[in-house]
């Protein structure tokens, strides 16, 4: 809740669902498609002031295309109260099944919006069938050793493109978690989301594979992204959808 020129305001972030051929559209188009969801639920949503007032949401870090998830999250401010579950149930009811929410939370005072709060993302990455690389057709244990390898390096270095031009990224501590799942046969990943690195999944398995003097076919990675985190007040990771109450 917050109070901007003595308007009461209430703020929730909502954890939803991408699936399916949804996966296929873009960051601007899931923003549009939230805005006439909102209208269609007929949301009590609060609206920017001046000559062209829009709804206030903001949204975490985009999800690139072709990429499932069920970590994203969307902060929305109401001008009324309404319950978490009652706002859940309006925006699914006026949803696709393909895009669902997940959980409502309430959020507190002074808390920071999803965009800025985000510090890393979880990802499950696998490779489609025929196109797995030498390196991960191996048995899970010498995979393992691979990333263990590829990890216990002095640094990893990542190229970024930004404004200036390219330039050079240690990411070695920016990889939070890195391992072989051999319950689901993918890589699970931890990694750095915030607005400073982002580091893209495909560009790490890219990095391990160049350690591993291997390479990737074109369109051969299934990437599916868990979940997304921010910090505690302790500077743990934890899920963004654990910040608010049920009420």
């Amino acid at each position: 809740m917050s109070n901007e020129n003595t308007k009461t305001y209430f703020d929730y972030r909502v954890r939803f669902s991408k699936h399916g051929a949804i996966r296929y559209i873009g960051h601007l188009d899931v923003m549009r498609y939230f805005q006439k969801v909102i209208r269609r639920a007929e949301l009590d949503i609060a609206y920017t002031g001046g000559y062209s007032p829009h709804q206030i949401t903001t949204f975490a870090q985009p999800l690139g295309v072709g990429i499932e998830s069920d970590g994203e999250y969307m902060d929305l401010r109401m001008n009324s109260y309404i319950s978490c579950s009652e706002l859940k149930d309006l925006i699914n009811a006026h949803s696709v099944p393909e895009i669902q929410a997940i959980s409502v939370k309430k959020l507190p005072e002074k808390s920071g919006n999803a965009m800025a709060s985000v510090a890393a993302a979880e990802y499950y990455i696998g490779f489609k069938e025929g196109r797995v690389p030498g390196c991960f057709s191996k048995n899970p244990e010498e995979i393992t050793d691979s990333i263990k390898r590829f990890l216990d390096q002095e640094s990893i270095i990542l190229v970024k493109e930004g404004k200036a031009g390219l330039r050079e990224v240690d990411i070695k501590d920016r990889i939070f978690s890195l391992s072989w799942d051999t319950e689901e046969n993918c890589i699970h990943a931890i990694v750095d989301a915030s607005s400073g690195y982002n580091i893209k999944p495909a560009a790490l398995i890219e990095l391990l594979l160049k350690f591993n003097a291997d390479s990737m076919q074109d369109n051969s990675l299934m990437i599916y992204r868990a979940d997304t985190y921010t910090r505690d007040e302790n500077g743990a990771l934890i899920s963004m959808g654990d910040i608010g109450s049920d009420e």
